[in-house]
């Protein structure tokens, strides 16, 4: 018996450009939480697929996050089982925002 966990799997309706207006409005969220992101860079060759976008993630003070943003509607991707990836580990749109805070303090 295997199981998947829920919003891990294939994105459907997935598209670049919303995933570029998504990781825009993430990046938009993230000075509530103390980080301040100066710039974000398309990343196509670290793809995992299935309707997931990499980004990498440049703040005010040099560092670096990678996320793999879903490429569907961005309400969808905010209020739904629709997992990002931060550095490898994945969770929802708030649990994400919360997680790039922890890694910065």
């Amino acid at each position: 018996m295997s199981f998947i966990t829920p919003g891990s799997g294939p994105v459907a309706e997935a598209t670049e450009e919303q995933a570029v207006t998504n990781v825009t409005a993430f990046a938009e969220e993230l000075p509530q939480f103390g980080v301040t992101v100066t710039s974000h860079d398309r990343k196509p060759s670290a793809d995992y697929g299935e309707g997931r976008y990499v980004f990498t993630l440049h703040t005010e003070d040099g560092r670096e996050i990678e996320i793999q943003m879903p490429g569907a509607p961005l309400d969808r991707v905010r209020k739904e089982w629709t997992r990002l990836y931060l550095d490898g580990s994945s969770g929802f749109w708030d649990f994400t925002l919360d997680s790039c805070k922890q890694r910065f303090e």
